[in-house]
Order: C-alpha cells, then structure tokens, then sequence
C-alpha cells in the first residue's frame, strides 16, 4: 500500500510525504512514490500507532484475572481506539495470581487479533505501604528474585517493567541484577531526593505514573520529582485531566517534554460507563470518568492513550510534543524503539489516519487495515 499526499509525522514534524508499506513493515518514505494500490491522504495526517506501556484492562476485562480470550477482546478495543502496542500491566497480588497472570498473558501475546503485546508492566507487589494508592496491602512484600524469575519464565520472557519502592529492604539490589535487561521503574514510593538519585544511578530510569503515590515537590524536600529534573529518566504521565491538573501537564512539557512518557493506567472500567468495578480485588466506583476506592483513593483511570493525546492537545501542549509522549517516547522508554513507534523504513507499518482534529479514520497495523471508523 502507498499512502500518497498525507501529513506525515516524520521525525517530530508534520510533513508531506508519501509512504510505502511492505508486508508488515514500512519499505519507503518520499516526497512522491508512485504505483498501486495507493491511499489518496489529502488533508489528512499520519501518524504512528500508539504506545501504552501502563494498562491494567478496559472494557471490564482486567490483564491480572482475564482469560486469554478476554484479553483478546481487551487488545481489539485499544487497536480500534489507535493502541497498536501495550504493555499488559499487574497489580499486587498472592502469588499464585501472579502466575496465572503471566501465563494467560503469554498465552495472549501469542493469539492473533488486536492490538500486540509488547511486553508485561509488573506494578506490585514490591511497593510501600504509605504509598500503596489501590494496591491491595495484605500482599505487598520486599523484592524477591525468585518471584521476578519465576513470573519472567512463565511469561515467556515478556517481563518488560519492574516496579519497586527503592526504599524497601532489598531493593537497590534488584536494581544491580536487573537494570541491564529489565526496565527499573520507581514506584509507589516515600523515598526521598537522594534515595531517588541513587536508584538512578544504579540503574533505574523510569518513574511510574508521576505525581501519583509519591512524595510531592517542596523546596527544600524536592524528592522524585527533583531526582527527575536531574537525571535522564523517563516518567510516566496520566493524562485524563483528573490525577494530574492540565497546568501541571503544561508545565512538565515545558520543563522536559523529551522524558513525558504518556500513559493511561486504564482499569476495567475503560471503554464502559459509570458504575461499580474492581481493581486488584478492590472495590472501584467511577463516578463521572473518576475511578475511587471506598475511601476515595484514585483507583486508576477510565481514559485511553488516545483520548488521553487529545486531552493534551486540548489543555495547550503543541500537537507533535503529544504525539511523541504516546508513539516514540514509550517506546524508547521500554527499549523498543528499533521497532516501534516511529515512521521509519523498516520499522513496523503501525499507522494511524487521522483527520485534522486529531480524531482517528482508519487504523492500521503491520500494513493491514485493522479498523476504519
């Protein structure tokens, strides 16, 4: 297929171009490429498939109890919705629900149809108790090595993200072992500035849903959100416009767009209407797209990546920063960006067709029609 007279989003601009699929992959980028069958994209832009690399569920499926056949009706809603690639993420759980978590994922990863699995997000259970947000307490537990290898092996492999409190007892040497093969992602945390700092220069680089379970920002206690500003990490953004205000959103653009990692810590209840849910084994309410606990706790969101894009657009940040914190930036984030989440020759052919309001027309993934709305 030649997509012919799009606004190609081409190395962080918007440009003219035209672009050549080749089985799966992207074979030519161009300013004129003829031959057929060809796309006439006037007016249009193009766009990479999104990234989500925090997902717990949607549609009242969650990735830590569903079957491999529900994860597969998960995975065509977010390829519908323009998420070609997610990380299937966790919750704190005992630890027999981490391994049937882990099988029935790998089990998914291997089905055809819908959006691909690109990796698991572990959150939980190596996280703190004065941190936990929605994590179930009774099963957080130090770091344990054996339980990381044991939920790798089982996944196939796909263990992607570790999630830890660097201030538990043990933490720091997950880190030595793992950072090297494994993304290290500070999380549901009370440590402090220097803690932070030290987990960096271990080896972590990426901090988990910023703002959120964690210490804020002071002056003389400037914590994770300091340790950010100086060290080059990745973090994670909710961008629903409740966890986090959009002035907020704003301002972390400003300050260091290239390390905004956009995500949508979706629960079950995305993609469904208000009501009552569960997140971990805990009750959830969603009133109004806000998810909480019976002591009104965030409990994750109710929003996608996609309507999470949109919403940054809308609250000011420019249209390519926003773009590159759902498509290259996660994807450079887990390690993955050889492959994914650019329009690149001989990158996967993840493409969304979007019209000028950003609103999605036609997705495709590995140079197939997936979805046209």
């Amino acid at each position: 297929m030649i997509f012919q007279n799009a606004s190609v989003f081409y190395r962080g601009t918007f440009q003219r171009l035209d672009l050549k699929t080749n089985g799966a992959l992207i074979e030519e980028i161009a300013p004129h490429i003829p031959g057929k069958p060809a796309l006439d994209c006037s007016g249009k832009l193009l766009i990479p498939g999104l990234i989500d690399i925090h997902t717990h569920g949607c549609v009242g499926f969650d990735f830590s109890t569903a079957s491999p056949e529900e994860m597969e009706t998960m995975l065509k809603y977010y390829q519908k919705n323009g998420i070609t690639s997610v990380c299937a993420t966790t919750m704190t759980m005992p630890s027999e629900g981490c391994r049937r978590a882990a099988r029935n994922i790998a089990g998914a990863a291997k089905q055809a149809g819908g959006s691909r699995i690109i990796g698991i997000n572990m959150e939980g259970p190596f996280l703190s108790r004065q941190r936990k947000g929605a994590h179930d307490e009774q099963y957080l537990t130090a770091p344990d090595k054996a339980l990381l290898d044991e939920f790798n092996r089982l996944s196939g492999g796909l263990l992607k993200i570790i999630n830890l409190a660097p201030e538990l007892d043990g933490a720091m040497k997950i880190i030595d072992d793992y950072h090297s093969e494994k993304v290290i992602s500070i999380a549901h945390t009370a440590c402090g500035y220097e803690t932070a700092l030290e987990a960096f220069d271990r080896g972590a680089d990426h901090i988990t849903h910023l703002f959120n379970a964690m210490n804020g920002l002071h002056h003389r206690d400037p914590g994770i959100i300091g340790a950010l500003s100086d060290r080059d990490v990745f973090a994670e953004l909710i961008c629903d416009g409740i966890h986090i205000h959009p002035a907020v959103i704003r301002l972390m653009f400003r300050l260091c767009a290239a390390k905004m990692v956009m995500i949508s810590d979706s629960m079950c209840a995305c993609g469904l209407s208000d009501g009552q849910y569960q997140l971990g084994g805990l009750d959830v309410t969603v009133v109004n797209r806000k998810a909480t606990l019976s002591d009104g706790t965030i409990a994750g969101s109710s929003t996608n990546v996609y309507q999470g894009m949109r919403n940054v657009i809308g609250f000011g940040v420019p249209a390519e920063q926003a773009i590159l914190s759902a498509t290259l930036l996660p994807a450079k984030s887990i390690r993955c960006d050889s492959d994914y989440g650019s329009l690149e020759v001989g990158k996967h052919a993840d493409l969304l067709l979007l019209d000028q309001d950003y609103q999605v027309e036609a997705v495709y993934q590995d140079g197939n029609l997936s979805s046209e709305l």
